[in-house]
């Protein structure tokens, strides 16, 4: 998988490194970004899905509870039941907070991204700015200095002539 999922702290820790996020996600390529944002939405996905599949079997605990509760089944069955729905809800609900986790870090992931890229361009302006200055001294020195030898070729020729 990618270095920066592979590197993120556990669940509940990802708003403390919001600065470090964004210097990481401004040093990045867009290309890499890309790869990131795919992978995270990828990582999503599968979330969704493992969401899914605790809900139906979370569905299917409730009926099974519901059956054996009609035909009157012991209650140790019945206990042991109701801890596992306990246990899917909890899972659920944990799924559902990753699940928003991780909407939330998409979505820094590509605000993020917009302004480190704002941030590149405004320090490549400053640059091609500074390196226009300097050409520009540089051209008008180039001048002074032909005029100069101008001049001294035109004394010359006037020396040499006279």
């Amino acid at each position: 998988m990618s270095e920066m999922t592979d590197s993120n702290p556990p669940q509940g820790l990802g708003e403390e490194e919001g600065p470090d996020l964004a210097t990481r996600l401004s040093d990045m390529s867009p290309e890499r970004l890309a790869e990131e944002v795919i992978s995270v939405w990828e990582e999503v996905l599968r979330v969704e899905g493992e969401l899914a599949t605790a809900r139906q079997r979370g569905r299917a605990l409730e009926m099974e509870l519901d059956a054996r509760e009609s035909s009157g089944s012991n209650r140790a069955r019945v206990a042991e039941l109701e801890e596992a729905l306990r246990v899917a809800d909890s899972r659920i609900s944990q799924m559902e907070a990753l699940l928003e986790n991780e909407r939330v870090r998409r979505a820094d992931i590509e605000v993020g991204g917009e302004r480190g890229r704002l941030v590149e361009l405004q320090d490549e302006n400053a640059r091609l700015l500074r390196s226009e200055e300097e050409h520009v001294m540089l051209i008008l020195d180039m001048e002074a200095q032909l005029e100069r030898l101008v001049d001294e070729v035109e004394n010359l020729r006037r020396g040499s002539s006279q």
